[in-house]
């Protein structure tokens, strides 16, 4: 059973907040009761819809809700901000690419603490217990897709390119960049797919807000975001390692292949990458992998 009461989304709450509004560049923003992915839905629709841009779709439940490496993200009816973006690259050059997942778990990040703050609950850096005080809320991000609360995994993302090989009539590239999020609400610890996830109702008890109002805050956050990403800001790299739990700590990366590393995380490159500080004092650059912080919160591996 979920921790708090649960409703469905209020779309017009959400439209008039984010698509019929100046404050926002957003233009569409749709809600689906079930879908199979909302990631599978943008991707395709990147491709069948060159006209489709700077698009919200969230789901009330997902039946095939992905994760990186072929992995689920799993989350009962009306529980969870489930969502994905479809944004076109325009003339971004396709080396700034690898910063726009950043800039979204640095929007989430945002949202979330703006939220919770403007509900009087301190957000900011600083480990506390999740004991459900309103006050005790650490929220960081653990490199590459994770959000931390309180050391425990309240959501994730995965990106997917689309629509990469097609084109506009003027010959610019119609290329999508498709972030995928899911952050879990009101679940209690059953309705959790792994004993390491936590809830935001599992920390704030009846103080956690209502769905809309943390939507908003993110959504508002990434069009933020999006915005820098558009003009070539270095912003917000800045800020994803400002916000990065990771930077600075003993971990161990599962590469993709099986193998192995460890070191220390000094630094997050422009391309995205991971700076690994190993033993013998040479500095790898780690693309993807699962992170282990070895101390404090993030210790676990997917």
């Amino acid at each position: 059973m979920p921790l708090v009461p649960t409703r469905p989304l209020d779309v017009a709450l959400l439209r008039a907040a984010l698509v019929d509004t100046p404050a926002t560049t957003w233009q569409s923003l749709e809600v689906a009761d079930v879908t199979g992915s909302t990631n599978s839905d943008m991707v395709q629709r990147a491709s069948a819809d060159l006209t489709c841009d700077r698009a919200l779709l969230l789901a009330e439940y997902q039946t095939n809700g992905r994760g990186r490496y072929t992995r689920s993200f799993v989350a009962p009816h009306q529980s969870s901000i489930s969502f994905s973006a479809l944004i076109r690259t325009g003339t971004v050059s396709s080396q700034r690419w690898a910063l726009l997942p950043l800039a979204t778990g640095v929007a989430v990040i945002d949202g979330l603490r703006r939220t919770l703050r403007e509900a009087g609950i301190d957000a900011g850096a600083g480990a506390g217990s999740a004991s459900g005080t309103p006050g005790e809320i650490d929220l960081s991000l653990k490199w590459p897709n994770d959000i931390l609360c309180n050391g425990g995994k309240l959501a994730g993302m995965l990106v997917e390119m689309a629509a990469v090989d097609r084109t506009f009539p003027d010959g610019s590239s119609a290329a999508a960049i498709v972030p995928g999020v899911g952050i879990n609400v009101t679940q209690s610890p059953d309705e959790l797919p792994v004993d390491y996830a936590v809830s935001l109702a599992m920390v704030l008890g009846d103080h956690t807000p209502s769905r809309e109002d943390l939507a908003i805050a993110i959504f508002t956050e990434l069009d933020r975001r999006v915005q820098e990403w558009w003009r070539g800001d270095t912003v917000m790299l800045e800020d994803y390692i400002d916000r990065c739990s990771t930077i600075g700590q003993e971990v161990d990366i599962q590469l993709p292949d099986g193998v192995m590393a460890h070191g220390t995380a000094v630094d997050v490159a422009e391309d995205g990458c991971l700076l690994l500080r190993t033993a013998n004092g040479a500095v790898q650059a780690v693309r993807a992998g699962d992170v282990r912080h070895v101390r404090g919160g993030g210790c676990y591996l997917p």
